[in-house]
């Protein structure tokens, strides 16, 4: 049986991936409420996924992580070091595991600070298998093709 990888596995294994360094710090679910300081928020977005000659899946996904460090203010120190824990994190190793038997390779990561909070960002791309014959049961397939030559 295929099975295909849910979202809210990528965001795990995403969540996973940073508490291998930071497993104490807290994970906010909501950032319009208020925020624990220090935390990350992850988020996905720009998801587009395409069908591949009927045989394959492909989803492209962007990667938003948001660091909030332990201060609003004099906290430049302090995201210098997250970003260079990111880069060690994301893609000093940077293939992630979703399962068993998927995994993604990030290749670039972004990051900025905007409004003192560290922004890192960094596209996903994932192609699978799937199966197609059970939504075909019912469609007879051809079986001869003739063809004129003109």
């Amino acid at each position: 049986m295929i099975i295909i990888v849910k979202y809210t596995e990528i965001h795990k294994s995403i969540v996973d991936r940073i508490k291998t360094k930071y497993p104490d710090i807290v994970f906010s679910t909501d950032v319009e409420k208020a925020i624990t300081r220090p935390s990350f928020f992850v988020d996905l977005d720009n998801i587009n996924s395409n069908d591949f000659m009927l045989e394959a899946r492909d989803t492209n996904i962007t990667a938003r992580i948001y660091y909030f460090s332990s201060t609003i203010n004099d906290n430049k120190i302090e995201l210098l070091k997250m970003m260079d824990d990111l880069m060690e994190i994301f893609l000093d190793n940077n293939l992630v595991t979703i399962e068993e038997n998927m995994k993604y390779e990030i290749e670039e990561l972004e990051l900025d600070v905007v409004d003192k909070v560290l922004h890192c960002y960094f596209d996903i791309k994932i192609s699978e298998d799937y199966d197609r014959s059970k939504y075909d049961k019912d469609k007879p397939f051809m079986e001869e093709l003739e063809v004129d030559n003109l």
